[in-house]
């Protein structure tokens, strides 16, 4: 790490943290010949990817519960931990067809096509959806002409997502799509959450002014779409250590103290586990605050910007109803807005998404709730949180057997789990990324974005940013 004229690393490096992010950038260290020791505090890798068996042979996670296959560097990653379907006889399994439904005034609608969770691409789907009202509608037809109007985005600006989408297409498709799609996913106010840190691919028509809806698309095969395999995404976690030698794991090993010797190496320390020989470098692969923490002395500034990211409390629950009761469900599950005064965020009909699950008597729904400024979900009983959120299913859905008891049903809570991705917040993670010491370098969804993929990619950078000579730092 000392002025090595090439790609290959020599000396130890420590990743706190056995998130994919960790995991990612502890492969890749190893591969360039690093002896890599991952701390966790957990008694278990994978961070946000936790997988339970709940019943005998059914899998279903109670974190991320998929991988967008079509996002950069997953097809490769894959591949080279031949996961690819291919190389494991077609294990890997793709959702099925299926629109989500999105809770509106009007009901339940089907989400259009071509609408994501920074808002619409096509209005003819959104306009046949019968999602919004004619004033609505006319209002978004005016996205062209909003596009040359609104300023662009400075190179160095930044806005909220609900505010450029209500900029372009009124403040009726932000409350409709953007809100239950964006806002469910990051747990967030939508007229908060930063453009360029959550719908980075929005940046290039801010700057450039470019309309939306009559940007040219490629022609091309069908977008490829999300999957997972039936033991769960604990297959991607488990891959990424079992073929690479060079990397240690301590599960339950809490890291609380990082400090800098005179000769630039690093001690690392926990209750229990006093320093030992000195690192070389070190992967932060945590959470904002826990990084701050181990920051405080090394680099204040640092710290200060990261003790001061927002998080939302969280929670998974499983439930299994008779399949009987979920026969004439719509679509593969429901977003509700977050106005619609509703504990519910999200529904998933897992054996509607996944062919995998289908069929069996018994039908998993995946139901989640909590959302940034609020601690419902926290002060909830597991009981009164499986009772609320059915109650707020049934009535949405008006399936009348979803009062009965569910038989069974798993709860998954995540305190402090979602950062919040505000407005300017690239900026200021890219200044504490300029004020860490050589050799420490940050990896996970508080500095680069939420889903298994952003992890994958944050990982990768981790690794790379250290993989070059200390003087080119």
């Amino acid at each position: 790490m000392h002025g090595r004229p090439t790609d290959e690393i020599r000396g130890r490096v420590a990743v706190i943290g056995a998130g994919v992010a960790g995991l990612v950038a502890a492969r890749r260290l190893a591969q360039r010949g690093a002896d890599v020791t991952v701390w966790e505090a957990e008694d278990r890798v994978g961070g946000q990817v936790h997988t339970a068996e709940v019943t005998p042979g059914t899998y279903l996670d109670l974190g991320a519960e998929a991988l967008h296959l079509a996002a950069p560097g997953v097809a490769a990653l894959l591949a080279e931990l031949r996961l690819d379907g291919v190389r494991l006889d077609e294990t890997m399994v793709v959702s099925s067809p299926g629109a989500t439904r999105l809770v509106t005034p009007r009901g339940l609608r089907a989400l259009p096509d071509g609408v994501g969770p920074a808002g619409p691409t096509r209005l003819g789907p959104v306009v046949r959806s019968r999602t919004l009202t004619w004033s609505g509608l006319a209002r978004a037809g005016l996205e062209p002409a909003a596009a040359r109007r609104m300023p662009a985005l400075a190179d160095d600006g930044d806005m909220s997502v609900g505010d450029f989408v209500t900029r372009r297409f009124g403040g009726a498709v932000t409350h409709a799509f953007v809100d239950p799609l964006l806002g469910t996913l990051h747990s967030g106010d939508v007229s908060r959450l930063s453009l360029r840190g959550c719908a980075p691919a929005l940046v290039p028509a801010a700057t450039h002014r470019r309309s939306l809806v009559l940007r040219r698309r490629a022609a091309g095969p069908p977008a490829l779409g999300f999957a997972t395999w039936p033991q769960g995404l604990s297959v991607l976690t488990t891959a990424l250590l079992a073929d690479q030698p060079g990397v240690t794991v301590r599960t339950g090993t809490a890291a609380t103290s990082l400090s800098r010797r005179s000769d630039g190496r690093y001690d690392l320390a926990g209750p229990g586990t006093p320093a030992g020989t000195p690192y070389d470098a070190v992967v932060l692969a945590v959470p904002a605050r826990p990084a701050a923490r181990l920051l405080a002395g090394l680099a204040p500034q640092a710290a200060a910007t990261l003790a001061a990211v927002e998080t939302a409390d969280v929670v998974t629950v499983l439930v299994g109803v008779p399949s009987t009761v979920t026969r004439d469900l719509p679509g593969t599950g429901l977003l509700v807005p977050s106005d619609a005064g509703r504990l519910l965020k999200a529904a998933t009909y897992l054996g509607r998404k996944w062919p995998h699950l289908a069929g069996g008597e018994t039908c998993w729904l995946r139901l989640s709730a909590g959302r940034a400024g609020e601690h419902r979900v926290q002060d909830l009983t597991d009981d009164r949180l499986v009772d609320l959120l059915t109650a707020d299913l049934r009535d949405l859905t008006g399936l009348a057997g979803l009062a009965a008891a569910p038989t069974a049903a798993v709860v998954r809570r995540w305190p402090a789990a979602l950062p919040q991705i505000t407005v300017g917040h690239p900026a200021r993670v890219a200044a504490a990324r300029a004020t860490l010491p050589p050799g420490v370098v940050l990896a996970g969804a508080s500095y680069d974005g939420l889903g298994l993929a952003a992890g994958i990619r944050s990982g990768e950078a981790a690794a790379a940013a250290l993989s070059v000579p200390e003087e080119a730092r």
